[in-house]
């Protein structure tokens, strides 16, 4: 299930408030971990961010969307 943004900006944010949420290392000690999940792109040039496993609020629950197309991966054997 993701979330889907139309900058890193915005998406980071999102992934920021979570980590933030769940009290992890980055936020309270200086740790390392500071996502659930980070954002990637997405095929159209938006960013997907995994939620699956998010407390999304009442505004965000009907804004997921259970599948992306991400780019394909560049073949660099050439």
């Amino acid at each position: 299930m993701y979330l889907i943004y139309a900058s890193e900006e915005a998406a980071l944010k999102r992934a920021d408030e979570e980590g933030k949420d769940r009290n992890f290392g980055h936020w309270t000690t200086g740790g390392t971990t500071r996502w659930v999940t980070k954002p990637v792109p997405t095929a159209d040039g938006m960013w997907a961010l995994d939620v699956s496993e998010y407390d999304l609020d009442e505004l965000e629950q009907p804004t997921t969307v259970e599948s992306v197309v991400f780019p394909e991966p560049e073949d660099d054997t050439q």
